[in-house]
């Protein structure tokens, strides 16, 4: 497995955080949402955010038909931070630059 933080650019009105791409078996963090919260809330919680991220999609690779409250339980659980939090954190940041 690989892990990028690329630019995953904009689907419609939502910005895609991260993906997990079973055909390259790889984890992509959206470069973007990483920027936004670093602008936000400053560079250590953009690490955070991407280890977030990271544990986030990890759990759709292992359990592909999970639902996105299963993922974020799992993400939080090793993480020891709330994935809403820094989905609002980008929103606002998106919402202030339109």
């Amino acid at each position: 497995m690989i892990v990028e933080i690329v630019d995953l650019g904009v689907w419609g009105a939502a910005s895609l955080l991260a993906e997990y791409d079973p055909c390259d078996d790889a984890i992509r963090v959206n470069a973007r949402a990483v920027e936004a919260v670093q602008r936000a809330l400053g560079a250590e919680e953009a690490e955070r955010f991407t280890a977030v991220a990271i544990e986030h999609e990890r759990y759709h690779r292992l359990h592909p038909h999970a639902t996105e409250a299963r993922a974020h339980a799992h993400a939080r659980a090793i993480c020891g931070v709330d994935p809403v939090s820094y989905e609002r954190a980008i929103r606002s940041v998106r919402d202030s630059h339109r």
